[in-house]
């Protein structure tokens, strides 16, 4: 039954202890008797509950010639044709990815016990342990591994059947986020490009002009950088939704592309001139702000950046931007590369949230007011003239 650590992807692990030279002993671990590939040793600094030892045996696996048996009707055996299956091939590359972090380790834990298994009741127990052990310290990993798991069943019994039902179903979740109030100011913005050296500036500048999303940042290149009657735009296909992107090049935005260097490519580099990753984007805006409040916390700078802003809360600060500009809802959703319906759903949410916003407001208020009084005064002459007639 499932629960055993040892358990590995379709064959049993083997593992060998060897005494070194020193007196000190040292485990090894590889993919399948025989196999000659060691995946992991007991000096790597992460043990079998880490998703580093899954995705290391998934490598080892992958490159072997000779591939291990799959035994059929194996949890692992129909893994194995999701992965293959059309359902599982048109999503997008990120989406597989992520999928696979989550296939792999329920791979790990259940590929040896037949798929019948989750026809039982008792398997939404050991499933829900399983979810727990792994993920218990985060609600949000938490919950995608149950959303993943319910996503291949359901494939199980629709499309594949191998079984004809199972009771991973209505999963409560337990990660709820509303974002909508995390709008960075302008001020803070500044405080960030005041912290920021010229390579980690651009990266700021792509986030909050452009609105671009983490894993976008890094992907820009000159090709992207189109003429436009009247200026230029950025336009490109977001990673995680494939739909069309189209942002004014604004004058910040135009000193990035135009301090690019001579035979450089990418728009926006990693701070050492490699491809910048998403995680690597975000963290420097985490450092900025922590760098910036340190000085905070020393004396040295008056006012916080709020600790509980990220750096993906930056799409929503250009969205508002755009919105304070007067741009319609297609305009926003597509310079933000949303769909009607989210562009609309997002900007009632955030647009109460800007405090400039409010103060716009006040300004018509009171132009209005001017014009009426104006019109009521015209109205007035008028009215004498009318009557001394």
């Amino acid at each position: 039954m499932p629960g055993n650590e040892n358990k590995t992807r379709i064959v049993g692990v083997h593992r060998v202890t060897k005494k070194l030279a020193d007196g000190t002993t040292r485990k090894y671990h590889y993919v399948f008797r025989g196999s000659g590939t060691c995946f992991w040793n007991s000096n790597q600094g992460f043990d079998e509950s880490d998703p580093r030892y899954v995705t290391a045996y998934d490598v080892a696996l992958r490159g072997l010639k000779v591939k291990p048996k799959v035994v059929e009707n194996s949890t692992a055996s129909v893994l194995e044709r999701y992965r293959e299956s059309r359902e599982f091939r048109k999503l997008k590359p990120r989406t597989q990815k992520d999928y696979n972090q989550f296939l792999n380790a329920f791979e790990v834990e259940f590929g040896e016990d037949p798929i019948s298994l989750f026809e039982e009741a008792e398997s939404l127990g050991e499933i829900r342990k399983w979810r727990s052990g792994k993920w218990g310290h985060s609600n949000k990993r938490y919950d995608y591994a149950g959303t993943v798991v319910t996503t291949f069943l359901n494939w199980c019994v629709n499309k594949d059947a191998a079984i004809k039902f199972h009771y991973h179903k209505g999963q409560e979740k337990l990660y709820k986020s509303d974002r909508s109030d995390m709008i960075w100011l302008p001020v803070e913005i500044r405080m960030l490009l005041a912290q920021a050296t010229p390579e980690e500036r651009r990266i700021v500048i792509a986030f909050s002009e452009g609105g671009l999303a983490p894993q976008d940042v890094g992907l820009l290149r000159r090709q992207h950088v189109q003429r436009t009657p009247e200026g230029r735009r950025l336009f490109f296909r977001r990673q995680k939704t494939n739909n069309p992107v189209s942002i004014p090049v604004t004058d910040a935005l135009g000193e990035l592309i135009d301090a690019m260097p001579d035979g450089q490519d990418l728009l926006v580099t990693s701070l050492t001139g490699l491809r910048l990753t998403s995680e690597r984007a975000s963290q420097v805006v985490r450092d900025l702000k922590d760098r910036h409040n340190a000085k905070v916390e020393a004396g040295d700078l008056p006012e916080r950046i709020r600790d509980e802003l990220r750096p993906y809360d930056l799409r929503g600060t250009a969205a508002t931007a755009l919105l304070r500009a007067g741009c319609s809802l297609n305009e926003i959703a597509v310079c933000m590369g949303w769909g009607l319906r989210h562009a609309a759903n997002v900007i009632e949410r955030y647009a109460a949230q800007v405090p400039e916003v409010t103060d716009e407001v006040h300004r018509k208020l009171k132009k209005a007011k001017k014009q009426a009084a104006k019109a009521e005064r015209k109205a007035r002459k008028m009215a004498a003239k009318r009557g001394g007639a």
